[in-house]
């Protein structure tokens, strides 16, 4: 078997001098052709593109990360938030209620006959919490007893806020205002 191929490798030899300039030339850019296209779609694309998702991923990953760096102020901020809503409940008087609240203020802004509906509601305990919440309808009062009502209400110290407001003309007096809102507090659960 040795001599054949000693024999065969002579005779491509003799086919590749008997070929023409031209022809050779053709046949090693061929030869060059085929070589780049194989280069080219077994390291240089494959590499590309795994550059160009990789620089995806980071670019992906960096967002995530300024994302959660977002959502951790985020959460900082709420957190110390809730400490002090949770300091002003523990300092404010045990004896306190939304209803006797609202209805102080109510006689504060002397608008009593003006409301045609008061419905107290509280939400269940969660984590020692609950909400309590009253919704007001006041009908034909003027926007300066509005402004005082709304001043006199929301109170820091005692965490109450308006939750909901929805203001309309009064639809038998010009005017007149007709409106609706919701008072909002949260208790805490008393200790068993």
């Amino acid at each position: 078997m040795k001599t054949e191929n000693p024999n065969r490798a002579a005779k491509e030899a003799s086919r590749l001098q008997r070929l023409s300039r031209r022809e050779r030339f053709l046949l090693a850019a061929g030869l060059l052709f085929v070589l780049g296209f194989v280069f080219h779609q077994l390291i240089a694309e494959p590499f590309l593109t795994n550059k160009q998702r990789l620089g995806r991923s980071l670019h992906t990953k960096a967002a995530n990360v300024l994302e959660m760096k977002l959502l951790q102020k985020e959460y900082q901020q709420i957190s110390e938030n809730k400490r002090d809503i949770m300091g002003r409940l523990q300092s404010r008087s045990p004896e306190f209620s939304l209803f006797t609240f609202v209805e102080q203020q109510i006689d504060t802004v002397r608008m009593k006959e003006r409301v045609t509906s008061i419905k107290p509601g509280v939400s269940d305990y969660q984590e020692g919490v609950r909400q309590a919440l009253i919704d007001l309808k006041i009908e034909g009062i003027v926007l300066a007893q509005l402004v005082d009502f709304l001043a006199s209400i929301e109170s820091f110290d005692k965490v109450v806020f308006v939750e909901r407001i929805v203001v309309q003309n009064n639809s038998r007096e010009d005017g007149l205002l007709d409106v609706m809102l919701s008072v909002l507090t949260f208790e805490i659960e008393p200790a068993s």
